[in-house]
């Protein structure tokens, strides 16, 4: 097979030298060379966000194969840069009180019997000597957290977070999806990704805690049922056609040596189990750390913002769930200039004595937007009437500067261009018109409303105003929504730490109905509408 020579060149003039196969793709060559490109779509050519230089001309890194020699020219703006600085919402605004007696009394193998019925003893007890070390992990489509706690309470929680390296096959789920569709071999290769980051996590808390990895007897994870799918090697692939079954609704337990993680040899990894289709563990858990959801009579509800928007309509006793794909726009992807919440990016966007001002993450000079600040900008335009309700700029603009070169961190302006606006609107769409769907499903109006609660460490982080101002959030009194944080990690948690949580969330699922948006006949239509800004 032919070789090539491909030199890498970075802008602060640090270059590279590779010999790579003739055929080879040039974004999966660069992933081999270390360069983290951003491709937000997976590799399917959609995002245009890894463009590079190539003998002095623009090209799309994932639409380019080596035929010969190359320069190539990496530009900051098309690799993750930052990204391991991700800042990943840890708290709950739930109160755990409920779960603290299982670590003042107890005994510790009761509460790991309870986890996990397969790996009893005869005595109907798993013994695990003194490893009374436990991890709860939400493992998010975009960010990973995680807690190290101590079944004795003698020792503080330690915790630890970090960008889902997944991401380099797409910024979403059906993008990851597709992947394994395209590919089986895809599957084994993103599960040790996300087995590699938690064990990383787990050398990191276990330093922390002065304890090692193999002190550890139990993991608790929590995530969409795409994540948990991946995780525990199970091939997601009929989530990604109609009817969007998920593979499993309980994952079995497994041993952790099983999967890769480094805990105790006989440590078990157990996951949440799911409502259905694409509402995940996650959504469970947060259901699980709220009880007022568990057997409501009046309607309350619950909306995790991510990349799914998982939502949650609890009525007369029974919970009615349902996903929506808001797609990556509130994780910055597909954003001219957008951004995880790393430090530098722009969370707030106001006007001020009739200028637009930003401020950053860190107070650190801007370095792009992340989704707090995009819902902030889009509000904020629509206020000042520089766009549309429709969406489009008032005047023939092409983009509107939030921050000009001078000021920027990256060398360049930062702006808001019409396709960030369009993008925004599709994911806020999304949501609203499966919040809308599920309430006329079950014959509630949006003011019969009792508490809306925001899930999410994204959600923690908008402004309810600017949610208000463009519609992403129903037109219900401010005092009835509650920002929960992160409910995920929460219930990982919560199942880590009580022996009751497995009966309570066996029960609340049993009585849940799933409601598969895309199949009514309405939705199309609601959708459309439900992308209207205001």
């Amino acid at each position: 097979m032919n070789q090539h020579h491909i030199t890498f060149h970075r802008e602060n003039g640090r270059q590279q030298t590779f010999t790579v196969p003739a055929g080879a793709r040039l974004d999966e060559v660069a992933a081999q060379a270390g360069f983290d490109l951003r491709t937000h779509c997976g590799g399917a050519g959609t995002c245009g966000k890894c463009q590079v230089i190539v003998n002095r001309q623009k090209v799309l890194a994932c639409r380019t194969t080596v035929e010969s020699d190359l320069d190539v020219l990496l530009p900051d703006a098309s690799l993750r840069m930052g990204e391991e600085h991700v800042v990943v919402q840890l708290n709950c605004c739930h109160s755990h009180e409920s779960y603290r007696h299982s670590r003042e009394g107890g005994n510790p193998d009761d509460r790991l019997a309870s986890l996990d019925p397969r790996l009893r003893g005869d005595d109907g007890i798993h013994h695990y000597g003194i490893r009374h070390y436990g991890i709860a992990a939400d493992i998010g489509t975009t960010t990973l957290a995680a807690e190290l706690h101590d079944f004795t309470g003698t020792l503080p929680v330690q915790t630890a977070s970090r960008a889902n390296p997944q991401r380099k096959f797409g910024d979403d789920v059906i993008s990851r999806i597709q992947k394994v569709m395209d590919d089986p071999a895809m599957l084994t290769a993103m599960q040790q990704l996300i087995v590699g980051a938690l064990n990383d996590m787990i050398a990191e808390l276990t330093e922390k805690m002065g304890i090692t990895p193999q002190d550890i007897s139990v993991m608790v994870a929590s995530g969409n049922a795409v994540m948990q799918s991946l995780l525990f090697g199970i091939d997601p692939s009929s989530l990604g056609t109609s009817p969007f079954h998920a593979p499993v609704e309980t994952f079995p337990a497994r041993l952790g040596s099983e999967i890769g993680l480094t805990m105790s040899p006989e440590g078990t990894a157990l996951a949440l189990p799911i409502f259905g289709g694409f509402v995940g563990g996650d959504i469970v858990a947060g259901v699980l750390t709220l009880p007022q959801l568990q057997s409501s009579v009046v309607p309350r509800f619950l909306l995790d913002i991510g990349t799914n928007g998982e939502i949650v309509l609890a009525h007369r006793g029974e919970l009615y769930t349902a996903a929506t794909a808001a797609g990556p726009a509130f994780e910055g992807a597909k954003i001219e200039h957008g951004t995880l919440a790393i430090p530098g990016a722009i969370d707030r966007v106001e006007v001020v004595s009739g200028k637009i001002t930003v401020s950053t993450i860190g107070n650190k000079p801007p370095v792009g937007i992340c989704g707090s600040g995009l819902i902030d900008a889009v509000a904020v335009l629509l206020k000042q009437q520089i766009i549309q309700p429709g969406g489009r700029f008032t005047k023939k603009e092409s983009h509107v500067e939030l921050v000009p070169k001078t000021e920027s961190g990256i060398g360049n302006a930062i702006v808001l261009t019409q396709r960030d606006i369009r993008e925004l609107q599709l994911a806020a769409g999304a949501i609203r018109a499966g919040i809308t769907l599920l309430l006329q499903e079950n014959s509630v109006l949006p003011e019969e409303i009792e508490t809306f609660y925001v899930s999410g460490g994204f959600g923690q982080s908008i402004r309810l105003s600017s949610a208000r101002q463009i519609g992403l959030l129903p037109p219900i009194p401010t005092d009835r929504f509650v920002f929960c944080g992160n409910t995920s990690l929460a219930g990982a948690r919560a199942m880590l730490l009580n022996p009751d949580s497995n009966e309570t969330v066996r029960r609340f699922i049993a009585q849940s109905h799933h409601c598969e948006l895309a199949s009514l006949p309405q939705f199309q239509q609601v959708f459309a509408e439900s992308m209207r800004l205001g």
